[in-house]
């Protein structure tokens, strides 16, 4: 058994931000902007492969079945997060201060 990590159908994400709070590694962000010719008019959320633990807290929070579970394999020679392409740009979300989204 491998480990897991979430991914994100982006066509299928509203942009609801249900799942940030879901997240207790802070690995689902907004993008910083809304890509062009998106069919929602909320910008979309992206996981930050790097903070991602596998938990899976996040996959029963969302209302589209955006978020879903991938393998890892076992027997990989380097780590797929070294294969992974520099993230775009997020927005911060505020988490913890007054007026944060706190966790759910």
């Amino acid at each position: 058994m491998g480990q897991s990590m979430v991914a994100i159908t982006e066509p299928d994400c509203t942009g609801c931000d249900l799942c940030i709070s879901h997240c207790p590694f802070e690995a689902l962000l907004p993008l910083a902007s809304n890509p062009k010719n998106r069919k929602h008019s909320k910008r979309p959320i992206i996981v930050v492969a790097e903070q991602c633990v596998g938990c899976l807290s996040c996959i029963g929070s969302c209302p589209t079945g955006a978020l879903h579970e991938v393998q890892t394999p076992i027997d990989a020679s380097q780590s797929p997060l070294l294969l992974m392409p520099k993230p775009p740009e997020t927005e911060p979300v505020n988490r913890w201060k007054k007026g944060g989204i706190g966790w759910a």
